[in-house]
């Protein structure tokens, strides 16, 4: 059983981390709408932008969906020229995503952007605050990356 300021702490988390999940899918939506994208797509292409090549395997799996659901994504996406698919040198029946040039140029212009809003997010607060936020961010990624890694060993976002 939990002690009192421990389950307090507790509903506190629990509070606030559901309302910033909230509060960044707005952003995200929004976002995404501006760009002319759906919020999947955006996310699929901030995935994409570390890496040049993905199987449809690894990208459902960096994504949490389902092969038919990510294809769907993927579809949206070949339409407005900003990911094609390669038939895999290794197995015919599968194909890779790549990032066409428009597509490199999109996801540049996306993170550019991105960064932008939350450049002008921290402004809102003193330089002390920052570093406490990125600290407190990244303490709480790392805490429940290490509860997702313990509970569900075989679904968990990875680093």
């Amino acid at each position: 059983m939990m002690d009192k300021e421990l389950s307090q702490q507790a509903v506190t988390v629990s509070d606030l981390t559901f309302d910033l999940l909230r509060c960044c899918e707005i952003k995200e939506k929004i976002f995404a709408k501006d760009h002319g994208l759906k919020v999947a797509e955006f996310r699929c292409l901030r995935i994409m932008e570390a890496q040049t090549v993905y199987s449809v395997h690894d990208l459902a799996l960096s994504m949490k969906l389902s092969a038919s659901r990510l294809t769907r994504i993927i579809d949206g996406l070949v339409a407005t020229d900003l990911v094609k698919r390669v038939q895999s040198n290794d197995d015919r029946r599968y194909s890779n995503i790549n990032l066409t040039t428009k597509g490199r140029s999109v996801v540049q212009k996306l993170q550019d952007e991105y960064t932008k809003i939350h450049s002008e997010m921290l402004t809102y607060t003193n330089p002390e605050n920052r570093r406490e936020i990125i600290r407190g961010i990244s303490l709480m990624h790392g805490i429940v990356q290490t509860w997702l890694d313990k509970n569900f060993p075989f679904q968990s976002l990875g680093a």
